[in-house]
């Protein structure tokens, strides 16, 4: 699934929307999200709100627009936070059976209170995963180097980590592994270019960068479950 994010019309992020992922939105600030499914895959969105008198239990009123800041600092567009998600989806299922507001309350006094707990902010190094920081370190590079050759130890060095620290960190933080989440972020960036533009499949694979068409071709059907040239027949 893919997932836009615009911040006060000004700045775009994109990336993948994986289970457990959440977007968290400090008040005072907007953001659009433009859901795309992944493929044949039904996009399903849940969305909770938490109001600012939740909030002022934990910050005070004097103390809310400096919060907000390090807040806004604190989380990019979207974070993995399976605390977070399985509340969200426990909330959303007791909603569907019609429980009371009492449920709702103490569900959102506990989300205010993980989202603003400072260990949240902290390194996850010792944890083994990798922290908010790190991990939107990591995710910009590989999309801003999607056409090029991009290796596990380029990823590794840029927070610091051994290549098989980084790589029991970077599954344990996302679920999956940098070569799946890189490849998947190539594979979206083709069916783009599949839907609307006109160079072929080998040179929409090497802009993608994929080392040959057989190459492409088989990364897009283990994802996909298609041929790219199948994928572009039925968007035609």
């Amino acid at each position: 699934m893919g997932i836009r994010g615009y911040l006060e019309r000004v700045e775009e992020k994109e990336t993948f929307l994986l289970p457990d992922d959440v977007c968290i939105i400090p008040p005072g600030l907007g953001r659009t999200l433009i859901v795309t499914p992944k493929g044949d895959e039904p996009a399903t969105i849940a969305s909770l709100t938490v109001s600012l008198e939740t909030l002022h239990r934990f910050i005070g009123e004097e103390d809310l627009q400096s919060r907000v800041s390090q807040l806004r600092d604190r989380y990019p567009a979207m974070r993995f936070d399976p605390v977070l998600a399985a509340v969200v989806k426990a909330v959303a299922a007791a909603n569907e059976v019609g429980v009371d507001d009492l449920y709702a309350q103490s569900a959102a006094q506990f989300i205010a209170a993980h989202v603003l707990s400072p260990h949240i902010a902290g390194s996850a190094k010792s944890a083994g995963t990798l922290n908010p920081r790190q991990l939107e370190t990591i995710l910009t590079y590989m999309r801003e180097n999607l056409g090029r050759p991009v290796s596990v130890d380029d990823l590794a060095s840029l927070v610091s980590f051994s290549r098989f620290h980084f790589v029991r960190c970077f599954k344990a933080t996302t679920g999956s592994t940098p070569y799946r989440y890189l490849t998947e972020l190539r594979i979206d960036l083709a069916r783009k270019y599949l839907e609307s533009g006109n160079d072929t499949i080998a040179r929409i694979g090497q802009r993608c960068g994929f080392s040959g068409p057989e190459h492409f071709s088989r990364s897009f059907h283990r994802i996909m479950g298609c041929t790219p040239s199948q994928y572009r027949a039925t968007r035609a």
